[in-house]
């Protein structure tokens, strides 16, 4: 931390402790996120260097990273905490840190990136793990009744509105945001997104996107194709473009094989899993309800009154009632 900062908070009341907590607080979430995106800053040279070295560590074609994996990921990214901290000068700070440990992933990777973080402060984190399916009940609670246990929290976007707008994030300072290179965050996830009234809360750790996965042995075979024809189905056997084609493949494929092995079209997600079921009908929904010259898709930018009952939606709705008949029951 620069001694003009730590003077100026200190001016302000803050204790050395204090001040430590923060800036811990702040550290760890840079270290998070940048062993996740890689995105410390420095010259072009060395981040290209740094990428290269990770991307040497086992993941993705190389079989599956382990902890130690995590941690020498974790060592690699300690550039940007080296040069504001020193060794050791977080003795005796404890963090407690919440966010998901479902597949896997989420706290159990951020334990490993964080261990040569800790190792290198002194400071200790302490772990909430909590299922997807729990997560939001668990929040809320602590919101709701005033018992915040946690410094650092991992949650998803559709949770900025209960905690940010309830004033309970401290905004990124700016000797942080100059640790990272947001140019290396896919576009969609570079500010504004992550902000919040013009302020930036938040380092993007993790963005879904929808892809749509097909298996080309089913559209390249014969004996599918054939029927498609003979049962009148619109243009050649293939894979579908729209989600009217999609609705037409599903239905046409219930009770089918393929190889002797049952066949089925698309699958949706309507079971409940933590609030983020509806992630799946908005991949349907956006077709229908974006729009260049309407881009407030959710809700009404105006008014914020959801758009969940528009036409584009209750079709989107109506289009998973009638697949779900044709779709397998698990």
């Amino acid at each position: 931390m620069k001694v003009s900062l730590y003077n100026q908070l200190v001016r302000a009341g803050a204790t050395r402790r204090d001040v430590l907590k923060g800036a811990a607080s702040m550290a760890a979430l840079a270290a998070a996120s940048s062993a996740g995106l890689g995105a410390l800053t420095r010259t072009a040279a060395a981040a290209d260097d740094l990428r290269a070295q990770i991307l040497q560590i086992p993941g993705v074609g190389k079989g599956q990273p382990t902890d130690a994996d995590f941690q020498q990921v974790g060592e690699l990214c300690l550039g940007a905490t080296k040069a504001n901290v020193k060794e050791g000068e977080f003795a005796g700070v404890e963090l407690t840190f919440m966010g998901l440990n479902n597949q896997n992933l989420h706290n159990v990777l951020f334990r490993g990136f964080l261990k040569p973080w800790e190792t290198y402060t002194g400071a200790k984190i302490n772990w909430i793990d909590l299922a997807q399916a729990d997560y939001n009940a668990r929040l809320q609670q602590s919101i709701a009744t005033g018992t915040v246990d946690f410094d650092i929290i991992e949650m998803g976007a559709p949770f900025e509105g209960d905690v940010c707008g309830k004033g309970l994030t401290s905004e990124m300072p700016d000797w942080v945001k100059d640790q990272i290179d947001m140019k290396d965050v896919v576009a969609y996830l570079q500010p504004p997104v992550g902000t919040w009234d013009g302020k930036q809360y938040r380092v993007t750790v993790d963005g879904d996107a929808h892809n749509f996965n097909y298996r080309t042995d089913v559209f390249a075979d014969a004996d599918l194709a054939k029927a498609w024809k003979d049962g009148g189905g619109e243009g050649e056997w293939g894979v579908p473009k729209t989600w009217q084609q999609v609705q037409a493949v599903t239905k046409f494929l219930k009770g089918k094989q393929v190889k002797g092995q049952d066949v089925f079209g698309y699958l949706d997600a309507p079971k409940p899993w933590g609030g983020f079921g509806f992630y799946f009908l908005g991949s349907r929904a956006s077709a229908y309800a974006k729009h260049p010259d309407d881009k407030a898709w959710l809700f009404d930018a105006d008014t914020m009154k959801p758009r969940v009952n528009n036409p584009a939606w209750v079709r989107a709705i109506q289009d998973v009632i009638d697949a779900l008949p044709s779709e397998p029951a698990d």
